[in-house]
């Protein structure tokens, strides 16, 4: 998982709420938002994980821990000067980017595969053949570059339970297209891992980050609704099932949850004579 370079504080923590500038941004304040803008660009571009980071494909694990601790520095979210609050959601999108390429290079096996998929992206025609691709196929030409596509493919890799190829998906399609939804897809996909048990409060953090960027996110609700039910923190996990059932009526699991909860409400387990 990646090193917290601000101590204390995840990563992708929002920036703290700032009150309208007082000063013109300063000089360097000027280069930053410019730098934050390009960088920004670049995420929409789809730049690959090596570009998003500095690094050479074959750079080592320590090379991609340098250049993810060296951009930190400069685009981590709490970095943002009161003076730039209207670039505070494209700051996070450009770290978050940042965060995705190094934990994609710094572990191995996740590397492998991601590399195995820009060449398999690489080696298809650019233009969209007339009979591009078979249904369902995670390579085709069209789910190599549309965000919704790409998030369709690794809800059928979690379905199957792939969750390494799941995460993938979610991730490109979130650097692609950044939305709430999809960071919760991939923190659940990662929170599933059994291979991932060391990663579950980080994952748990992108959903709380994803119902931050948008309160009526109910994937990340329910998420969040169902982990806080696993910790017996049932008070948590009713305000969370409440707010995706809020968010969206016809969630069907939240509402099974908030059934069951109102049952245990009515028909409480007995205890013992005095309590």
């Amino acid at each position: 998982s990646a090193p917290t370079p601000a101590s204390g504080v995840d990563p992708v923590a929002a920036a703290p709420a700032v009150a309208a500038p007082t000063e013109p941004p300063k000089p360097d304040e000027g280069r930053l938002a410019q730098q934050i803008e390009q960088r920004f660009a670049d995420i929409q571009a789809k730049r690959d994980h090596f570009s998003v980071l500095g690094v050479p494909q074959d750079a080592s694990r320590d090379q991609v821990k340098a250049a993810f601790l060296s951009l930190a520095k400069v685009f981590h979210p709490d970095r943002l000067p009161p003076s730039l609050p209207h670039l505070a959601q494209k700051m996070t999108s450009v770290f978050e980017s940042i965060r995705e390429a190094y934990e994609v290079l710094h572990d191995d096996a996740r590397r492998k595969s991601y590399q195995q998929n820009l060449q398999g992206a690489q080696a298809l025609p650019k233009p969209p053949a007339a009979s591009g691709g078979r249904p369902g196929a995670p390579n085709s030409a069209r789910a190599d570059t549309n965000a919704e596509d790409l998030f369709k493919m690794g809800e059928v890799y979690f379905r199957k339970r792939d969750f390494l190829a799941a995460v993938e998906h979610y991730e490109r399609a979130n650097a692609l297209e950044p939305k709430p939804l999809y960071l919760a897809a991939r923190a659940w996909a990662v929170y599933m891992d059994p291979s991932r048990k060391a990663d579950m409060p980080r994952a748990k953090q992108w959903m709380a980050d994803a119902v931050r960027m948008d309160p009526n996110c109910d994937r990340a609700h329910y998420q969040l609704g169902v982990i806080a039910r696993v910790e017996n923190d049932m008070d948590r996990a009713e305000r969370h099932f409440r707010e995706a059932v809020r968010a969206n009526p016809k969630h069907l699991e939240a509402n099974q949850e908030l059934r069951l909860i109102d049952m245990r409400k009515k028909n409480p387990p007995k205890k013992g004579l005095f309590r």
